[in-house]
Formats: C-alpha cells, sequence, structure tokens
C-alpha cells in the first residue's frame, strides 16, 4: 500500500530532549553524592513521567525528607537550559521539507503536554510542517497505548497502514505498532537499551536513508 502520511513522536526524535534530562537528574543526584537510577528512569521513556517519583527516590536513599518543590524546580531549570541548546536531531529537517515536497501529510503525536511541545517546534521554527499535532492532554491514555496514534491517523484521514512513525522509545513503537502503522525506531544515546524488536526498521538515524528510499521499503 501506497505511503500517504508520516507521524514523529517529539520528545528524543525531533529534538533530544531525554539526553539533557537524564543529565540534568544524574547532576542532582549527584549533588547528593548518590547514584541516579537509570533503571527505574528508562521504564518511564515515551510516556507520561512522573518527576516526583525520581525525587522520592532521592529522598529514600538520603534517608530523609527533602523540600519536593525547590529539588524539582532546581533540576527543572538545569534541564531547561541544557535542552535549550539542542538543535533538531540528525535529518529531522530533511525529512519534513522531503515530506512537504512529497505531498505526504505529517503528524505529531507525543506524549509530552502542548505547551512544551508548541514551545520547542517553534524555537526551531518548524511548526508550519505538521498537518496536525496531538499530545497527552487530547487522549486519556499516554503511549504505549495506542489512542494517541489512532486518533492522529484518523485526524489525517489516513488508513494506518498508509502512515510511518517514528519513534525514539521502546512504548512509542509499541503505541505505534498497537494503532497500526509501520514504526521506524531511531534509538537517542539514553534508549539505546531497549529492545526494539517490535519495530519495523531501526536507524541509527534519519540521515542513514532518504525519505524516499524509506518509504519503498512499505510500499
Amino acid at each position: 500500500m501506497t505511503i500517504k502520511g508520516i507521524v514523529f513522536d517529539f520528545d528524543g526524535l525531533i529534538i533530544d530532549t531525554e539526553t539533557p534530562e537524564l543529565k540534568a537528574w544524574q547532576e542532582l543526584f549527584e549533588s547528593y553524592q548518590i547514584d541516579f537510577p537509570f533503571q527505574d528512569y528508562s521504564q518511564n521513556i515515551g510516556m507520561v513521567y512522573d518527576d516526583s517519583s525520581a525525587i522520592k527516590i532521592l529522598e529514600e536513599r538520603l534517608g530523609e525528607n527533602l523540600d519536593q518543590n525547590a529539588v524539582f524546580q532546581d533540576f527543572k531549570r538545569r534541564k531547561v537550559a541544557l535542552i535549550d541548546e539542542e538543535p533538531l536531531c540528525e535529518g529531522i529537517l530533511d525529512y519534513l521539507q522531503t515530506a512537504e515536497i512529497l505531498d505526504l501529510k505529517i503528524g505529531l503525536a507525543s506524549s509530552a503536554k502542548r505547551e512544551w511541545v508548541d514551545y520547542h517546534i517553534k524555537r526551531q521554527n518548524i511548526e508550519s510542517y505538521f498537518d496536525t499535532i496531538f499530545t497527552v492532554e487530547d487522549v486519556s491514555l499516554p503511549k504505549p497505548d495506542p489512542e494517541l496514534y489512532a486518533l492522529t491517523v484518523k485526524t489525517l484521514a489516513l488508513q494506518p497502514q498508509e502512515v510511518i512513525a517514528f519513534e525514539d522509545s521502546f512504548n512509542g513503537v509499541q503505541s505505534a505498532k498497537a494503532a497500526g502503522l509501520h514504526a521506524v525506531a531511531i534509538p537517542n544515546p539514553v534508549t539505546r537499551v531497549f529492545d526494539f524488536s517490535q519495530a519495523d526498521l531501526i536507524l541509527d538515524s534519519l540521515s542513514d536513508i532518504t525519505l524516499a528510499d524509506l518509504m519503498a521499503k512499505f510500499e
């Protein structure tokens, strides 16, 4: 079947927000001489991550209560500063421009909040490429539930098998496949630890293959 649309995840895929976030957590834990629990953290990548859970783990390791709001604000300031330095991930702009030339429909399906996504796509001046954008606030369940992708594909007026989803997380790939889309995984430095065997294709970067050649693999 002809590919008529592509849908992008956001965090870690369009912009690598996950490596800076991990670095900010690691720096925070290190300031208390505590190792950061990456294994617990990694299980939530691609979902709605509860920031307070990491702080609770820090309290447990320290054996004392912290001013959670103050600690979180310190973490958030550092995370935002690091992420604001991040460029678009390799190959993203080329794919968006090529998709526009090929008259493909382009969607964005993110488990992040709309304010977060809007801020960054406007910062990178790419918002005009997307025909539709949905975030966690538009659905009842985040990824790995398929609702976010199902809603995106329906709004684009396409069939799932006509759409390729681009994901960097295990939860995202699960969501896309459960919704019936083709799933291409592009793991970032944080998510490379995951098993992406469910994905139809795994790439190191979108610059590894042109969009036209990629589409041909699914048609």
